[in-house]
């Protein structure tokens, strides 16, 4: 992964998540760096989050947003094209203005997620099937959303990335137990 040192920990993944456990920011990691860290064949280069809606939650979150020097990506592709932010431009109403915020940090990429794929209530119902543990290439430890939900909510944004992990890992058709409680949502 760019930016890991010789120790295996990548210092800019690793100071965004100290920022947000030293804020106090309560919220599951969801996305490639979760699979990562349940040990998957997966590499991502940012991480990403479905915070606690709670407005003081919103807050501290926006507090260590703006101190982290946020730009809005508007293209992946292109780094410089992000816009940069005014240094006190979060707060809990803005952040809940938006369902998806793809920042660029002075410690790298971080996708804020309300309602993941699949989970409409976002960290309310993924953190009771969240595990603490240590986030891959960090001596960090966050909630970390269980394995079947974050394939779950792959199989449900159905991105060709997603396909194509779900596909190398054999996993591309959802579990019986999920099968019946999908054809139960859509009936």
């Amino acid at each position: 992964m760019a930016g890991e040192t010789d120790s295996g920990i990548d210092p800019g993944r690793e100071a965004l998540l100290q920022a947000l456990r030293d804020g106090d920011v309560r919220f599951v990691l969801i996305g490639g760096a979760a699979l990562e860290s349940h040990k998957q064949p997966h590499r991502t280069e940012d991480i990403d989050i479905t915070p606690d809606r709670e407005d003081g939650n919103l807050q501290r979150l926006g507090d260590v947003l703006n101190r982290l020097e946020c730009r809005l990506e508007i293209d992946p592709n292109r780094p410089e094209a992000a816009i940069e932010l005014p240094p006190d431009y979060f707060t809990a109403a803005s952040l809940g203005r938006a369902a998806v915020w793809n920042l660029r940090t002075v410690h790298g990429k971080i996708d804020l997620t309300v309602a993941p794929s699949g989970f409409p209530d976002g960290y309310t119902e993924l953190s009771p099937d969240a595990r603490i543990g240590r986030v891959h290439a960090t001596r960090i430890e966050v909630a970390i959303a269980s394995l079947a939900d974050v394939e779950h909510s792959k199989r449900v944004a159905d991105r060709p990335k997603d396909r194509a992990y779900l596909q190398r890992v054999g996993r591309l058709d959802p579990p019986p137990m999920e099968r019946k409680s999908v054809s139960r949502d859509r009936g």
